[in-house]
């Protein structure tokens, strides 16, 4: 069958063979077309596949994004309203000419509202302490906690103003927003429970520090939040001082008489 084919191919002319060639070139140049339209039609769709991937990314991304502002928007609100009680029975006090001195008990409220204020989300879980400075010690000292504080630790627990994140803090009057504690100098494993590992440190004039604990580290609402009720904190103190130095005044006047 072999010889036969190949006697065949020898009888024939060599028109036959061109005729062949171009049949061939031309088949091939058919198929390669249909391939080469298939290839596109299979990229386009791919194409529009991918774009489509990238819109349904690109909605995710502003639905988040939507998500978080009005949960921003939200925690601001909150933060306004229970501001304007605080400033409320701030300037009762500074007005009352005869003031019982509830100011520590004012402070603890704005140190629990700040606790509370500072949560993004519902879940999250913070706690605000006000470190008072002892210059005779060279401390700072829990003077006031949130709810997350033992109450043992009131009044007893002490951090060193030279060797500790909120005495920097104190010290340069700067606030401090550290995502991971446990990565700066001047912290020590006794500083804070190692449940707690983000840490914001706000000034309070020359008075002492507000510290706020988190299990994350906390977006830039949480440190303009507590800048705003450092204010009013720092607002309370120094009208306690200006009422200690006029009944100091008062009394040497009285004694003179």
């Amino acid at each position: 069958m072999e010889t036969v084919i190949v006697e065949w191919f020898k009888r024939l002319p060599d028109w036959a063979f061109v005729a062949s060639s171009g049949i061939f070139l031309i088949l091939l140049g058919i198929i390669t077309y249909f391939v080469a339209l298939g290839v596109k039609r299979f990229s386009d769709a791919a194409g529009q596949e991918n774009r489509l991937v990238n819109l349904q990314e690109e909605h995710i991304k502003l639905v988040t994004e939507n998500s978080k502002f009005i949960s921003s928007t939200a925690q601001l609100q909150t933060v306004l309203i229970n501001s304007r009680s605080f400033v409320n029975s701030l300037n009762k006090l500074m007005s009352d000419t005869d003031p019982d001195f509830s100011h520590f008990y004012l402070i603890q409220r704005i140190i629990e509202g700040i606790a509370s204020d500072v949560k993004a989300n519902g879940g999250e879980r913070h706690r605000c302490g006000f470190w008072l400075e002892d210059q005779d010690k060279g401390v700072l000292y829990l003077s006031n906690g949130s709810a997350g504080f033992p109450e043992s630790y009131i009044e007893n627990r002490h951090l060193d103003i030279n060797n500790s994140i909120a005495g920097r803090c104190f010290r340069k009057k700067q606030t401090i927003n550290l995502p991971d504690v446990t990565l700066d100098t001047d912290w020590s494993p006794t500083d804070s429970s190692g449940s707690y590992k983000a840490l914001i440190c706000i000034p309070v004039g020359s008075w002492g520090v507000i510290t706020i604990d988190a299990k994350e580290p906390m977006e830039e609402n949480a440190k303009l939040i507590g800048d705003f009720y450092a204010e009013i904190l720092e607002g309370i103190f120094n009208d306690y001082l200006n009422r200690m130095q006029e009944g100091t005044v008062n009394q040497i006047a009285s004694e003179l008489e």
